[in-house]
């Protein structure tokens, strides 16, 4: 019944997108929203031991990363390879803040959940302790949305929204797939699961492109969401996972000091600064090599 209610609230949340996007691009103005609440977990109350133990990192600490461009480090720069592997990813940067041991970053840009099942699950093993993973996104279509709509695209803007409001409803089986695959093959190993940040600041109701900001930052707040609930179902059920969100608040596309890149191959994705807040977050949840 809980997945049934929340499914229906994120269909109304990305209905409200849809609705937004279309605006923005079928005219200059958009209209403004009241909408500015971050959903948050419903709390819970557990008599079973937390299964994401609180335990110290080590040098020794054997540490895999997993997912998408977010975690490849697209945008960070320095990229090499097909999947845009960048020493600044979220990834390196959280490893040298930390002191534990980068076994193997096996992230690629452009990977869904089923380019990870296929392809990345191969990097763990039973020594594997920690993992972190990024992914969702792409199957979604949320970087090609947020090109199109802010291009002025209108067709492809809102046939990529209502895109992804239909897939909503499947990605859950998928990420149920992906974090219970990951469990089996590392089953020593704590699952870290990094959120999207924000792609824009809207707070300047009265910029032309802010009914086009609000759709896509709505849009990744129901990713989001989906991801965080995916991970409290595989947490109650035992699994060693926690989620961890960015906030790039004031940082944003449109910001005077934005954390993302703007433009180019890169657009859409967090610039070295972007990603080191990553880091920054993973740091405040783990802690450093004692």
């Amino acid at each position: 019944m809980r997945r049934r209610v929340l499914t229906s609230a994120l269909t109304a949340a990305l209905g409200a997108a849809v609705l937004f996007t279309v605006a923005a691009c079928a005219s200059p103005g958009a209209p403004e929203s009241t909408h500015d609440a971050t959903p948050q977990p419903a709390p819970t109350a557990s008599t079973t031991p937390d299964p994401f133990p609180r335990k110290p990192l080590t040098e020794r600490t054997r540490y895999v990363a997993l997912g998408d461009s977010f975690a490849a480090g697209m945008g960070g720069g320095d990229e090499t390879g097909k999947c845009r592997l960048s020493p600044y990813s979220y990834p390196n940067d959280f490893t040298r803040a930390s002191g534990i041991d980068l076994v193997v970053n096996a992230a690629c840009a452009g990977a869904t959940t089923s380019d990870l099942l296929r392809h990345q699950l191969i990097a763990l093993d039973d020594r594997t302790d920690l993992v972190t993973v990024s992914v969702g996104g792409n199957d979604l279509g949320v970087a090609d949305i947020a090109a199109e709509c802010t291009a002025g695209k209108a067709v492809p803007c809102r046939d990529g929204v209502s895109s992804a409001l239909s897939l909503l409803n499947v990605l859950p089986e998928r990420l149920t797939a992906v974090y219970g695959a990951i469990h089996d093959a590392a089953p020593n190993a704590r699952i870290v699961v990094t959120g999207y940040a924000l792609m824009f600041d809207n707070s300047n109701t009265k910029s032309p492109d802010f009914g086009t900001a609000t759709a896509i930052n709505a849009a990744t707040l129901g990713l989001n969401q989906t991801v965080q609930d995916v991970v409290s179902s595989q947490r109650s059920a035992g699994v060693p996972i926690t989620y961890v969100g960015v906030d790039f608040a004031g940082h944003g596309i449109g910001s005077k000091s934005p954390w993302l890149n703007v433009s180019g191959i890169d657009a859409f994705h967090p610039n070295a600064a972007g990603y080191g807040q990553y880091s920054s977050a993973l740091v405040r949840l783990l802690g450093r090599a004692q």
